[in-house]
């Protein structure tokens, strides 16, 4: 078994072109954006339409192409990676992209590490799609499934600091009847976007409460 350690030396092993010239490094043993990264990107853009957080909290950061996109915006961002060679590559793809005074890089499970922050934080979520039985520190980029956003879910039930969620996972990974309910009764007025793929669906879940007054 392979044990998780707190260091990577992953360096960037291609470039992922976002906007024209914008591209971030995709390093070895960290998950590459796709389509779901694009259809989190949408629901986080759409979002911050209605202006910038003054936090953003990326969980399973990956190459950090979700954190830096509030970053790009002016929020401070908080990007969270429990594999040290994706919490590394964010930190890389931050530092590339001149964004790394508003960025900061967090190794830790989900957002364990976090206090509940001040009124009108953001905070996302892809979540790893598949509740995988596989061990070490590639699986992580795979394995968690529903039980992985709903975690996020209680979290922000718990935290009104959150103000908008956007929460993306796999039709495969189980019933999100339990993560809608949460969020609903939170208070959290809901959008809902799918992507269809082979057998699967991917689904992104997203919205805010209503800011304190």
């Amino acid at each position: 078994m392979e044990e998780l350690g707190y260091s990577c030396e992953a360096g960037c092993h291609k470039r992922v072109y976002l906007d024209g010239d914008r591209g971030v490094c995709v390093c070895p043993r960290v998950y590459e954006p796709a389509e779901d990264t694009w259809l989190a990107l949408e629901a986080i853009r759409e979002i911050e339409a209605g202006g910038p957080a003054p936090l953003c909290v990326d969980v399973g950061s990956g190459t950090g192409v979700l954190g830096l996109e509030c970053a790009s915006r002016g929020s401070y961002t908080v990007m969270i990676d429990l594999s040290p060679c994706a919490a590394r590559c964010s930190l890389l793809n931050a530092r590339g992209s001149g964004l790394d005074a508003l960025v900061d890089v967090v190794q830790c499970d989900n957002a364990s590490c976090l206090r509940c922050p001040g009124a009108g934080a953001y905070i996302m979520y892809n979540t790893p799609y598949l509740p995988v039985e596989d061990e070490g520190i590639e699986a992580l980029a795979w394995s968690g499934g529903i039980g992985e956003a709903e975690r996020l879910a209680a979290l922000v039930a718990g935290c009104p600091g959150y103000r908008c969620v956007v929460l993306v996972y796999s039709s495969l990974s189980g019933s999100n009847e339990r993560l809608l309910d949460v969020l609903s009764k939170a208070g959290v007025a809901l959008k809902k976007g799918s992507l269809h793929l082979f057998f699967e669906d991917i689904v992104v879940v997203y919205g805010c409460r209503e800011p304190r007054r």
